[in-house]
């Protein structure tokens, strides 16, 4: 018995027995439980184990999708050379050359967002290579959802800005990017028959609609934690996606 439930385990083995397939996952809250120092952030010793073990298993790719710039998300996750990193919502992938970036636009939405933080004390900003990021986690509440309400406005009509809003945080890139078309992009590029999804994030929802549009029956999607979403599938927290890893696995061996 895996312990999972008894549709996603019937999903998984689906998955597993569609030839090549690219098993792709956030990194916070899927990966790596959600901690309050973000670089302090790491995956769960079971699922780290399973994701290198899945990575050297022939005819599976290994990818992480996450909202962390390319170096941030190399620190915190040391994943080995196999595993593809996807970062920036898709605006930066590890080996490949990233969109230009509109310096211009980019300044003009930091110094619309650094009033922001100066007035709402517990905020801060965190730059990118395309944008920056409004983080809200450590500020009380109210002073959270102040900041978020100021920034949303602040960047509104700015053209060529493009907002996405997470959980405690809003991130304003200059180039259009999310985590579906990154991941589609990527399947493609890999020609993989099957693809494996999961995310906590609000941000993921676009990588759930992505491959619903997709209509691969072997595709799986799985929403970790509460919320509304288009995945398929859902299951607990990290540690629940470690299960679903482990699982593969031992599909896969």
């Amino acid at each position: 018995m895996s312990g999972l439930p008894a549709d996603l385990d019937a999903a998984l083995r689906r998955f597993a027995g569609a030839g090549r397939v690219l098993v792709a996952l956030d990194f916070d809250g899927c990966l790596a439980p959600i901690v309050e120092d973000p670089s302090a952030a790491r995956a769960l010793p079971g699922s780290d184990a399973a994701l290198r073990a899945l990575s050297r298993r022939d005819g599976v790719r290994v990818a992480l999708v996450s909202g962390r710039a390319l170096a941030d998300l190399r620190a915190v996750a040391a994943p080995p050379p196999e595993v593809v990193l996807v970062a920036s919502h898709g605006a930066e992938v590890a080996g490949a050359d990233g969109p230009e970036v509109p310096d211009e636009v980019l300044r003009h939405v930091v110094s619309l967002l650094e009033p922001v933080v100066l007035d709402h004390p517990g905020t801060a900003l965190e730059h990118k290579p395309a944008g920056v990021v409004l983080h809200t986690r450590r500020a009380p509440r109210a002073v959270a959802d102040a900041a978020t309400a100021a920034a949303l406005r602040a960047v509104a009509d700015v053209e060529g800005a493009h907002v996405l809003q997470g959980k405690e945080v809003v991130e304003v890139s200059v180039v259009e990017a999310d985590k579906g078309s990154a991941l589609l992009e990527l399947a493609g590029t890999l020609g993989v028959d099957a693809v494996l999804y999961a995310g906590d994030d609000v941000t993921d929802e676009h990588a759930f609609a992505a491959l619903a549009r997709r209509g691969v029956d072997a595709d799986v999607t799985v929403k970790v934690g509460e919320g509304d979403t288009a995945a398929r599938y859902r299951v607990d927290g990290p540690a629940a996606v470690t299960g679903v890893l482990e699982r593969l696995l031992t599909l896969r061996g």
